[in-house]
């Protein structure tokens, strides 16, 4: 029920569908004669369209998520495991293509070969099964094994995890399956962006990760400039706000102890 409700939740108040949904009511205000309901609705959309070009939001609400984890340096000599979380998977384009199709966070899986590589002996993890509510038999399972095979990586040393649709059940259900020690060293990759609410949830399950951060997308301190792409920054802005509200849902409804997740 939580899945479901979040994603119904999430459309709704995604930027670019709220300006939608402020035009659709200003319409419809309008044809029932309510014209200052209407103007007002108007220009609340107006002004949601304009203030990505005129302000940093997005990097107001990426940049403190992107900095506040950080691999260590040094990395750790031998690690027990490594566990990757899905995102960066598209099931569907994969299933009718035949080919491993992914999105801009394949940095998340290229780092996750590297380190299986750069530990042979550690236990490997992918978990992610579908977030899409409608496609729950396309798992992103199957993306990743293609990959893995495409870039000459032997994907029998994996372990599958595919039931998962949120953040929250990659732990459990990671948890559940591999069944870590307390002295056990392992690391989580996944978008920068995610970390905090990921560590957030593996920390509430008494499991202390280890997080390596992949797939930033935004330069802390870089010098504000008008955002002439304004897609670009919306989607940077869904990224973002959708991190934010995941926090402080995990954090209200337990799977979370902490409200902002710190090193």
């Amino acid at each position: 029920m939580f899945f479901v409700l979040s994603k119904v939740l999430w459309f709704v108040i995604q930027p670019l569908n709220l300006m939608v949904l402020l035009l659709i009511g200003s319409a419809l205000a309008s044809w029932r004669g309510m014209a200052g309901t209407a103007r007002w609705m108007r220009l609340l959309a107006m002004l949601g369209l304009i203030a990505p070009i005129v302000l940093p939001i997005d990097k107001w609400l990426l940049v403190p998520l992107e900095q506040r984890f950080s691999a260590p340096n040094p990395m750790p000599q031998q690690v027990d495991g490594v566990i990757l979380l899905g995102g960066a998977q598209r099931p569907y384009l994969t299933h009718y293509w035949k080919e491993p199709e992914l999105n801009g966070s394949v940095e998340t899986l290229t780092t996750f070969l590297a380190l299986a590589r750069r530990y042979p002996q550690a236990k490997l993890l992918f978990s992610g099964g579908s977030g899409d509510i409608f496609r729950q038999d396309l798992s992103e399972e199957n993306t990743v094994r293609l990959f893995l095979r495409q870039q000459g990586f032997d994907d029998s040393r994996v372990q599958y995890e595919n039931k998962s649709r949120n953040t929250y059940e990659n732990a459990v259900f990671s948890q559940r399956m591999v069944q870590p020690q307390k002295d056990q060293i392992w690391l989580v990759i996944t978008n920068a962006r995610t970390i905090p609410r990921a560590v957030g949830v593996f920390r509430n399950l008494d499991w202390n990760v280890v997080p390596i951060p992949a797939d930033h997308t935004v330069v802390p301190g870089e010098n504000w400039q008008p955002e002439l792409n304004l897609v670009a920054a919306f989607m940077q802005i869904n990224e973002g706000l959708h991190e934010w509200l995941g926090m402080i849902a995990y954090y209200f409804s337990g799977k979370s102890k902490e409200l902002f997740p710190s090193p």
